[in-house]
């Protein structure tokens, strides 16, 4: 039973390590987010006043999203995924740093790839040359503590007379 958890959780980092690698902006599937465009912030005068530049990309059903495999939104969720609104169960990203809607929305886009890529991280593969050393390390450093350990031992014998009445 072990080793089958074992594998799964070892198949499931590797299914994630491989997502992770190949995400990039432009493999993000649009389709499942809603864009909404509105009103931008700041001067600008005209521009601002009447075109709605700034945008707003939102994943609803995040926590149910297939697209996200179960490792990474699992992380997601667990680290405090700075886009993720609970109340929602959505992504939220915004955007409103240039004048061009299709601007704004790709880095709303790049903006998710930047943070899902700062949060996520799966262990690599440890070789077996590092093992060994480690163990090394450990059973040193075991045979060290049981030293000590007898030598204080020792110390504390050496303290208590026998009396013989």
């Amino acid at each position: 039973m072990l080793t089958v958890l074992k594998r799964h959780y070892s198949d499931a980092i590797a299914v994630g390590r491989a997502w992770i690698e190949g995400f990039k902006a432009e493999n993000v599937p649009l389709k499942l987010f809603v864009a909404t465009y509105d009103r931008s912030r700041g001067k600008g005068g005209q521009n601002v006043n009447k075109v709605n530049s700034k945008c707003t990309l939102t994943l609803y059903n995040f926590s149910k999203c297939s697209w996200f495999p179960d490792e990474i939104r699992k992380q997601l969720l667990d680290k405090g995924f700075r886009y993720y609104a609970p109340s929602k169960d959505a992504l939220v990203i915004q955007s409103d740093e240039t004048r061009s809607r299709e601007q704004n929305r790709d880095i709303c886009v790049e903006k998710l790839v930047k943070e899902v890529k700062k949060l996520v991280f799966f262990p690599g593969e440890t070789d077996m040359s590092t093992k060994r050393k480690w163990n090394e390390i450990k059973k040193r450093s075991n045979e060290v503590r049981l030293s000590e350990k007898k030598f204080k031992s020792d110390k504390k014998r050496s303290r208590t007379v026998k009396l013989d009445f």
